[in-house]
């Protein structure tokens, strides 16, 4: 693309300052050496993207609706081809696996993807492990969009999106962590359900002891029940009786 067209462009973009227009104008000569496996793309799209990323590194608002028109190419191919160059470019910003759960709401899946990513690269040899980045974006992507299918969570299609890698590089990576992420939960020892504590208030003694003379009670007939209140009766009248008998004596002792 010749450089009157590329400046057309950017004015369209409402993008007139030069060191932005400059800084996009290296980004397309990168962009014929490194990204060269972009077969959606063409050269219209190929210089608005670059006009994005240049003008996001100056933090120069743009309207990216009206980018992405002018590009040619639909919103999904767009994203795609904006984060491969990004990516290819190294550009990309390295997000931690806390902000990209926090960015795509999925602040759940942060420890098991933590651990996954731990898991792939104890999985290496050691010679790769050495040159192991597991904080690009294709990795940090994964593992977070591995651990939200582990735990059935729902997931943003943007965040597969945004590892800036091919489909098919992604799904195989995916498709490896989420074996070791299925491998870590068989491992994993299922919580026992909590004891739940006894509501019912305990008897005490007394109580206790009262519930069993009333049982006692109910199990007595109503004939025995009569026999021993006509017993008892009966025992209180002689005990009456002997009582004035005894005092009647001592009377008597007393005026003799």
């Amino acid at each position: 693309m010749d450089k009157d067209m590329f400046t057309k462009l950017a004015s369209r973009m409402g993008i007139s300052s030069l060191r932005v227009i400059s800084q996009a104008e290296e980004y397309i000569r990168l962009s014929q050496v490194k990204c060269t496996g972009l077969c959606n793309s063409t050269a219209t799209s190929k210089a608005v993207i670059c006009l994005e990323l240049a003008a996001t590194c100056m933090k120069l608002p743009i309207d990216k609706v009206y980018a992405i028109q002018l590009s040619g190419l639909n919103k999904k191919l767009y994203q795609s081809d904006l984060k491969s160059m990004e990516c290819l470019l190294g550009l990309e910003s390295h997000l931690g696996l806390r902000d990209l759960a926090v960015q795509y709401g999925c602040m759940d899946a942060v420890k098991l993807s933590a651990q996954i990513l731990e898991r792939y690269e104890a999985s290496l040899p050691a010679a790769q492990q050495q040159d192991l980045d597991l904080s690009k974006p294709l990795f940090t992507t994964a593992a977070l969009y591995t651990a939200c299918k582990c735990l059935k969570m729902k997931v943003d299609r943007k965040l597969a999106l945004s590892s800036g890698a091919k489909k098919g590089i992604f799904d195989r990576l995916c498709t490896l962590l989420l074996r070791l992420g299925q491998e870590m939960g068989k491992e994993t020892t299922p919580l026992k359900p909590p004891i739940k504590a006894h509501l019912k208030r305990q008897k005490t003694l007394m109580e206790s002891i009262e519930l069993a003379e009333h049982e006692d009670e109910l199990r007595t007939s109503p004939k025995q029940q009569r026999e021993e209140s006509e017993e008892s009766v009966t025992q209180d009248y002689e005990a009456w009786k002997r009582k004035i008998l005894e005092n009647a004596l001592k009377a008597k002792n007393v005026h003799s």
